[in-house]
């Protein structure tokens, strides 16, 4: 009824409706494409956690390392210092061992004199030998 006019408006009707379906396809297409992204957000989410967890826990490692490595270094300074005095030790002793193994030596070499003297003064006292005769009384001999 409506003629030529109509005509063109049902064209233009039916257009309409295709553009509106294929709209409606696109905008479901949009939907699950972002749905599809807002998961992949929540898993990128998620692994963002885990690598800072992991990253935190890297560097808590890395800060316990470091005062072991610091702990190493003092106790290095102070074996260092221990063995410094070990070595002074040591060379005290060593310095001590001569002093007293010269000592030995001029004491044998006193006890060396002093057995010569103590010979000579046995060949002086065998020379007065004491006697005794019959009657008890002491004379030289």
């Amino acid at each position: 009824r409506a003629g030529e006019a109509g005509k063109g408006f049902a064209v233009v009707a039916v257009e309409v409706r295709r553009l509106a379906q294929s709209a409606a396809e696109a905008s479901r297409e949009v939907k699950a494409l972002i749905d599809l992204s807002g998961e992949d957000v929540k898993n990128g989410t998620r692994l963002v956690e885990a690598a800072t967890s992991r990253l935190e826990a890297i560097h808590a490692a890395a800060r316990n390392s470091d005062a072991m490595v610091h702990q190493i270094a003092e106790a290095s300074s102070e074996q260092a210092v221990g063995i410094e005095e070990i070595s002074r030790a040591v060379r005290e002793m060593d310095e001590m061992t001569q002093h007293n193994a010269e000592l030995v030596e001029r004491l044998n070499s006193s006890i060396a004199r002093t057995e010569a003297e103590a010979r000579t003064l046995d060949e002086l006292v065998d020379f007065f030998r004491v006697r005794k005769d019959p009657k008890g009384t002491r004379r030289a001999a």
